[in-house]
C-alpha cells in the first residue's frame, strides 16, 4: 500500500510572516523580526515556541553583540534560525534544490531541447505540483516573490500559483496589505508593466 503523504504543519499568519522573512536572509535568521509584526512579549512567545517545538526553527549560539533571542545560565547568547523543516513547511525547499541543480549542470538545457517529450512531461509535472500545492504554500510562495528586490507582476504570480488575476489582486489587497499589514509597494516600470513588492524592513536591534 502507498505510504500516506506527510502534511505540512499548519501555520498562522504571524508565523508565516516570520518564517518567510527568515527564508529571504542568507543566514536564515529570524532576527530582526519584521517591523510589521504586531505581537510582543508573551504573545510573541506563543508564536515562536510552537515553531521551536515542531523543529521548524532552531536556536544557535551567536556572538556577543549579534541580535539574540535569549541567554542561558552561563550568559551565552542564542539566536533563532529557520530550520530545514521550516523551509519544507513554506514549500520552498524544492525551489532551492532546483536552483543548485541548474547551476551545476549548464548543458542540461541542450539535452532537454533534444528530447521534447521529456520537456512536456516535466512541464506537466510542474503544473500539477502548482495545482496541488496547499493554499498556505502558495501564500508563502507569493510572499517570497514579493520580497524579492525586483518584486513580481500579476502575471508572474498567476504563472506560479495558478490563481486567476482577480484572485491575485484580492490577495495583495486583502491579505498582504490589510491582514498581514505588510508594506506593499506598487510601481510601474519604463515598459509600462506594474510590479508589486514588499518594502525591505529597516534593521533594528532586539
Amino acid at each position: 500500500m502507498p505510504k500516506p503523504k506527510t502534511q505540512s504543519p499548519k501555520l498562522n499568519d504571524t508565523q508565516l510572516v516570520v518564517l518567510s522573512a527568515a527564508a529571504q536572509r542568507e543566514d536564515h535568521a529570524l532576527l530582526p523580526f519584521p517591523q510589521s509584526l504586531r505581537v510582543k512579549g508573551s504573545a510573541l512567545d506563543k508564536v515562536i515556541m510552537p515553531l521551536l517545538k515542531r523543529s521548524l526553527i532552531e536556536e544557535r549560539r551567536v556572538s556577543d553583540g549579534a541580535l539574540e533571542w535569549r541567554r542561558d545560565e552561563d550568559s551565552r547568547a542564542y539566536g533563532l534560525f529557520l530550520a530545514t523543516a521550516g523551509l519544507v513547511a513554506l514549500g520552498i525547499d524544492e525551489t532551492e534544490k532546483n536552483q543548485r541543480a541548474t547551476a551545476g549542470a549548464p548543458d542540461k538545457g541542450k539535452a532537454e531541447a533534444a528530447c521534447p517529450r521529456r520537456n512536456v512531461k516535466k512541464a506537466s509535472s510542474a503544473a500539477l505540483k502548482k495545482r496541488s500545492a496547499s493554499p498556505q504554500s502558495k501564500q508563502a510562495l507569493v510572499i517570497t516573490m514579493l520580497r524579492r528586490k525586483s518584486g513580481a507582476t500579476i502575471d508572474d504570480i498567476v504563472a506560479e500559483t495558478g490563481w486567476q488575476p482577480h484572485s491575485v489582486r484580492g490577495f495583495l489587497s486583502g491579505v498582504v496589505k490589510k491582514k498581514l499589514g505588510l508594506p506593499l509597494v506598487s510601481e510601474v516600470g519604463k515598459n509600462g508593466v506594474r510590479r508589486y513588492r514588499i518594502a525591505a524592513a529597516k534593521s533594528h536591534k532586539a
